[in-house]
C-alpha cells in the first residue's frame, strides 16, 4: 500500500481522481471467494471481500462529475505466480450515467447504472445501493464511526490497490465464447483527512444484479471513511 502525505509531487499527466470513500471490509469463505473469482486468479489463504463507494470532489477529476457516486465489490485474489495479494473487481455501478469518453481514462468496463446515497449523520453514516433492475432491497446499511480519525490509518486494505477487472474488449475476436479481456491497474492512494474506522452493519447485500449472501460466509463488516486522491501509476490491457 502506498499512501503518501498530500503535499508529495505529483506527475502533471497521472490520471487520478479526488473524492471522498467509504470501504467496507470483512473476511469471506474460501468458497465463497473461488465461486467469485474467475480464473486464472487464485484463492489466498484469507480472503476479504470489500465493497467501496466514491464520491468524486470536483469536476477537473478526469472528466467524472463532482457528486456522481460510484461503487465497487471486490474480492482479494493472487495472480498466477504472485505472492502478493490484489484485488479482482466483478462489480462496477454508477448513480448517474457514464458515456464512453468518462470510462476511457479509467477502462472501466459499461457501467450499471442505479440509484445510490451516501449519508452523514450524528456518530456515523448511513448508506444504500439499489439493485440495477429496480427488484429487492439492494445493499443497505449503516457505519458507526465510533473511532476518532486517524492520521495512521489506511484507507484501504493493502490488496485493494492492485485491481483488476472485466473490459469490454474481446481479447481473441476467434474465441468462440468471445470471453472479454482482463484489465490489470495499480493505484495509489494519497490520504486527504484522517481515517475514521467503526463496524458497519448491513441489513441485506444484492449489489446490483447479485445477491451476495454473506450470512454463513463473513465475519463482521469493518468501516473506513475518508477523503483521498487515488492515482493510477500503472495500467494493462489487452
Amino acid at each position: 500500500m502506498s499512501i503518501e502525505d498530500a503535499d508529495d509531487a505529483r506527475d502533471p499527466e497521472a490520471i487520478s481522481v479526488t473524492a471522498r470513500w467509504l470501504i467496507l471490509t470483512t473476511d469471506v469463505s474460501r468458497d465463497f471467494a473461488r465461486a467469485l473469482l474467475p480464473e486464472p486468479f487464485e484463492v489466498p489463504d484469507r480472503p476479504e471481500l470489500a465493497a467501496w463507494i466514491v464520491e468524486p470532489l470536483s469536476d477537473d477529476s478526469v472528466g467524472i462529475p463532482a457528486g456522481r457516486l460510484l461503487a465497487g465489490m471486490s474480492c482479494s485474489c493472487l495472480l498466477p505466480g504472485e505472492q502478493d495479494e490484489s484485488a479482482f473487481t466483478s462489480d462496477f455501478l454508477t448513480g448517474t450515467p457514464m458515456g464512453d469518453e468518462d470510462r476511457a481514462p479509467f477502462a472501466l468496463p459499461p457501467l450499471p447504472q442505479t440509484t445510490m446515497s451516501l449519508v452523514n449523520d450524528v456518530g456515523g453514516m448511513g448508506f444504500s445501493v439499489s439493485p440495477v433492475d429496480g427488484e429487492g432491497r439492494g445493499m443497505v446499511g449503516r457505519v458507526e464511526l465510533s473511532e476518532c480519525g486517524s492520521t495512521q490509518a489506511q484507507l484501504a486494505p493493502d490488496w485493494l490497490v492492485c485491481q483488476s477487472w472485466r473490459t469490454d474488449r474481446v481479447v481473441d475476436a476467434s474465441d468462440a465464447d468471445r470471453r472479454p479481456g482482463l484489465v490489470h491497474t495499480q493505484w495509489e492512494l494519497t490520504r486527504l483527512s484522517p481515517i475514521v474506522t467503526g463496524p458497519a452493519v448491513v441489513e441485506c447485500a444484492e449489489f446490483g444484479s447479485r445477491n451476495y449472501d454473506l450470512s454463513d460466509s463473513a465475519a463482521e463488516l469493518e468501516a473506513r471513511y475518508g477523503f483521498a486522491r487515488l492515482t493510477i501509476v500503472g495500467r494493462q490491457q489487452p
